[in-house]
């Protein structure tokens, strides 16, 4: 049976600042995977320089799929974790077992916008990256897709909060 919550979004403060928001709405647990990670692996840059680069990431990311797959063991969890985590290697499959997957899709000229804003110096053409297959693939993952399009975090969160509240009415019947 399915007790937690993921949020996905391809704006990672966006999508953490909703899922943090949510999770206090639901009266949720939070965590979100980037701390957890930084938490759990402390010296990400000793084992790369110890392993070197290849055998390092490999390691990374085998110990981050750990800590995912102990964390989808929670109950009454609001995950957040950025999309392209979820679905490398086995990562989604740990998640769908205990949560419901919702994406916060958002419009390709508000994430450019945000973006912007935050400070980030963006690769060239990461808008087609992130608005291209991976949009696809998100939506077909999810259970819910919420339109957040260019919503403010606190709007986006009455929308998702709503779209949540039909979606277990729904498949309470």
């Amino acid at each position: 049976m399915k007790t937690n919550i993921t949020l996905i979004c391809v704006l990672e403060n966006y999508g953490k600042n909703v899922s943090k928001m949510l999770s206090d709405k639901l009266d949720m647990f939070f965590v979100d995977m980037e701390e957890m990670f930084e938490y759990e692996l402390v010296d990400s840059k000793h084992i790369l320089e110890t392993l070197g680069d290849k055998e390092g990431k490999k390691y990374i990311k085998n110990a981050e799929a750990k800590v995912i797959k102990n964390v989808s063991q929670f109950e009454n969890t609001f995950i957040n974790i950025n999309p392209v985590t979820l679905f490398s290697g086995r990562n989604y499959s740990s998640i769908n077992k205990t949560s419901y997957l919702i994406y916060a899709q958002i419009s390709p000229k508000y994430f450019e916008t945000r973006s912007k804003h935050s400070g980030d110096v963006l690769p060239k053409d990461i808008t087609d990256i992130a608005f291209g297959d991976r949009d696809k693939k998100y939506v077909e993952k999810s259970d819910m897709v919420i339109n957040c399009s260019t919503m403010k975090e606190k709007k986006a969160v009455k929308k998702i909060l709503a779209e949540l509240n039909r979606f277990f009415k729904k498949n309470s019947k």
